[in-house]
C-alpha cells in the first residue's frame, strides 16, 4: 500500500495556487472558501513557497483594525505574500513512494508536500489528510 508512488493520491486536478504577486486578502479568501488548509505560491510555473492557514493565523495576532479597513486591506497594506510565505520547502517528485511521503510528514512539523516535476514545476500537493483517507479506505477495503 506504501509502496505506491505519490502520484496515484497527490491532488492534482483543481490546484488551488497564487503567485508572488497575489495579495494575502486573496490567500484567506481562498482559505476560507475551500477545505484546505495550505497554498502553494507560484512564480510562473516554479514552486517558490507555500502558505498556510496557520501562517496567517499568526499574523492576525496584533493586529488592530482601525476606521473602515477591512482585515484583507490590512493584511494586503502591512504583508506582502513572499514575506509570509514557507520558502525552505520540503518537496516529493510524482514517483516518490507513499512511505517516503509518511516519512517526511512524520520528521517534520508540517502537514502537506508540495510535488514538483524535474524543472521545479508544481504537479501537485500531497496532504496528511489524503494520507489518512486512504490508509482509512485501505482498512475498510480489507475488513480489518
Amino acid at each position: 500500500m506504501l509502496n505506491k508512488s505519490v502520484s496515484f493520491l497527490m491532488t492534482a486536478d483543481e490546484l488551488v495556487t497564487v503567485t508572488v504577486k497575489d495579495s494575502l486578502g486573496t490567500v484567506r479568501q481562498l482559505l476560507s472558501e475551500r477545505p484546505i488548509h495550505h497554498i502553494p505560491v507560484l512564480d510562473g510555473a516554479k514552486l517558490v513557497g507555500i502558505i498556510s492557514s496557520t501562517d496567517l493565523l499568526r499574523l492576525g495576532v496584533g493586529l488592530e483594525y482601525q476606521g473602515d479597513t477591512t482585515p484583507d486591506t490590512r493584511l494586503d497594506e502591512s504583508f506582502p505574500v513572499v514575506q509570509v510565505m514557507e520558502t525552505s520547502l520540503v518537496t516529493l517528485g510524482p514517483k516518490d513512494t507513499l512511505r517516503r511521503a509518511a516519512q517526511l510528514l512524520l520528521e517534520e512539523s508540517f502537514h502537506s508536500l508540495p510535488v514538483v516535476d524535474g524543472e521545479g514545476e508544481l504537479v501537485g500537493i500531497l496532504t496528511t489528510r489524503d494520507l489518512l483517507r486512504y490508509m482509512i479506505e485501505q482498512d475498510a477495503e480489507s475488513g480489518l
